[in-house]
């Protein structure tokens, strides 16, 4: 396979030794440029540089160097930290151009590569620029402005500024809509988390698109899970030849729109982070947005699959690992991510067929309860009846990071997939 060797365009030895020997000569220089010299910006000179550096910090003078020092320390300092942010860049072009004249490799998997690099040379450029001292005075205006812009959005819509909406109109008003973060929707098998995943993924498309990772399900299963939710069919009568197929027609036509910004990618062991980033990136340019919402079903099969955390034993600290790198994604693609999970069996009190909204139960699947913005539990109902195949259900608001605590009061049809708010008639039976 052919080779390409760009980096070494964006080396500058003069200029790091430029840089290193002003340090040495004036140590209080260290800590003014530290902040403009991330992690591998020496790429010619790093042993000097880490010489010097530990000298310093060890409050011990520097050893004497007979190289010239930057006239300009600090704009040295800059060309230095744009030379590592262009290697970057060109290491990616190396794998490109490699990828490119292997003809062996299909053109279109050629260009599904251009999507992950665009996406990993995006996160490696903020990793430089992040562990920086961001003084509070410094951020004021900012923050500022994105008031006066949420002001000017309210004013212009009559509405609320909200982050994307789950349909559940309590649920909304608690969260204010989802944001950017990681949301977790937890709950003992056969609660609907799926269900409800799916049903939130259906209004959100109204605002944004979704990216669905799925790892119990096929795309194809959930398809016919959303279809049939909205002809009002069971699936199993489809799968067992019962289903009036005219209705599944219409409903599909009805859900067209819905389909059309829903992408749904099926989990193997070889799916990356990169790879979903990128995806995202590329279903908010397809619909010229500036976010999406991701769901992962579920957390604790992708932790236990994924070869890039075969390193960590547990699958405790794989889920730990795993739900890091979903929240920085939430950050990076300043949008909200929604995992399901499964809750530790004792705590999560699901033997006994109902569940627990207890943010304890999440403990034994690598304290996903601290690495959360927040945290919803599906459990079953303990004062509530509706009439079968009708379920009573909760869907508890156990931690919010950005507001208030609550619970949700839902009616959930596990034969057509469907939940509705709880409302009780005059008899006092819970209706949908």
């Amino acid at each position: 396979m052919q080779t390409f060797t760009l980096q070494t365009d964006f080396l500058d030895e003069a200029t790091e030794r430029g840089v290193i020997a002003a340090v040495a000569q004036a140590p209080a220089l260290y800590w003014e440029l530290i902040d403009l010299l991330p992690a591998g910006v020496f790429a010619c000179e790093p042993d000097a540089w880490e010489r010097v550096a530990r000298a310093i910090e060890a409050e011990e003078k520097p050893e004497a160097l007979e190289w010239e020092p930057a006239a300009d320390p600090k704009k040295a300092a800059k060309t230095l930290a744009d030379l590592l942010q262009r290697r970057l860049l060109a290491q990616e072009q190396e794998r490109l151009a490699a990828a490119l004249f292997d003809m062996d490799k299909p053109a279109a998997e050629t260009a599904s590569l251009l999507e992950e690099a665009a996406s990993r040379v995006q996160a490696a450029i903020r990793e430089t620029e992040a562990g920086k001292l961001q003084w509070a005075a410094d951020l004021l205006p900012g923050v500022l402005q994105e008031a006066e812009k949420r002001r000017q959005e309210r004013e212009t819509t009559g509405k609320a500024c909200m982050g994307l909406p789950t349909g559940i109109e309590r649920l909304d008003a608690l969260l204010g809509g989802m944001n950017e973060g990681l949301y977790i929707l937890a709950g003992a098998p056969g609660m609907g988390k799926t269900t409800l995943a799916l049903q939130t993924a259906a209004t959100v498309t109204k605002e944004a698109p979704v990216i669905y990772v799925t790892f119990e399900n096929s795309p194809e299963n959930l398809t016919l899970k959303a279809i049939a939710s909205r002809a009002g069919v069971n699936p199993q009568d489809v799968q067992r030849g019962w289903a009036d197929v005219s209705a599944l027609r219409q409903a599909a036509e009805a859900w067209r729109p819905v389909a059309n910004r829903l992408a749904l990618i099926e989990g193997t062991s070889r799916l990356t982070m990169a790879q979903v980033r990128a995806k995202a990136l590329q279903a908010m340019n397809r619909h010229k947005a500036d976010r999406c919402l991701v769901i992962v079903d579920y957390l604790q099969l992708w932790a236990k699959a994924n070869e890039e955390l075969r390193g960590l034993q547990s699958v405790r600290e794989r889920v730990e690992a795993l739900g890091s790198q979903l929240r920085e994604l939430a950050t990076r693609l300043h949008s909200p991510v929604l995992a399901l999970a499964s809750q530790n069996r004792a705590q999560g009190a699901y033997g006994s067929g109902g569940g627990a909204a207890n943010l304890d139960s999440l403990k034994e699947s690598g304290d996903l309860e601290y690495t959360a913005d927040a945290v919803l539990f599906l459990t079953q109902a303990k004062e509530r009846q509706a009439t079968p195949p009708a379920r009573a259900v909760d869907l508890t608001l156990a931690k919010n990071r950005n507001g208030d605590i609550g619970k949700v009061e839902l009616i959930f049809r596990p034969d057509i997939g469907d939940f509705r708010p709880y409302i009780k008639d005059f008899e006092g039976v819970a209706r949908r």
